[in-house]
């Protein structure tokens, strides 16, 4: 299975449990909650191909809990809230930030929820970079075939990224 399409069946898979622990961890679930998207970013982010990492959800504990640790010990170094003056509105990048965890989190869950052959026929396609002849050759299926599940794959990634 394609890293992007694992990392995104993992991400929904261990969500919940990795919310419960860094939010008890933290005591804060808005805390909890910026830590859990950091974890899957740093994943995707990183070199390692999860497939390759024998127990997915302790690599994830592990990368969540040393997150936690370090915001933890960041926040015990930086000054209360209210001591600090107030700002009128967050930094852009902190906003586009947020936009594009929120989107991409969208598009994983779109992804992985796509029926099997749509899903590794884009994943091909987008992520691989394969053309549609290549496509269609290993799979044996035909490039109109290919193109059809393209076609809807795009369709059903529309619908959830325009809700």
């Amino acid at each position: 299975m394609p890293d992007s399409v694992h990392l995104a069946c993992i991400y929904i898979r261990e969500r919940p449990g990795l919310r419960r622990y860094l939010t008890r961890m933290t005591g804060n679930l808005s805390m909890a909650e910026d830590l859990l998207h950091d974890t899957f970013l740093r994943v995707l982010d990183s070199d390692q191909s999860m497939g390759k990492v024998r127990d997915p959800r302790a690599y994830l504990l592990r990368s969540a809990r040393n997150l936690a640790l370090n915001a933890l010990a960041t926040q015990r170094r930086t000054p209360e809230l209210s001591d600090l003056p107030e700002v009128a509105h967050p930094a852009p990048a902190v906003v586009e930030r947020m936009i594009a965890r929120e989107e991409l989190l969208l598009v994983m869950r779109a992804i992985a929820g796509m029926p099997a052959k749509r899903r590794e026929v884009f994943i091909m396609s987008r992520v691989d970079s394969l053309s549609y002849d290549q496509i269609a050759g290993r799979l044996g299926i035909s490039r109109n075939t290919v193109m059809v599940q393209i076609v809807r794959a795009l369709s059903d990634l529309r619908k959830i990224l325009e809700m």
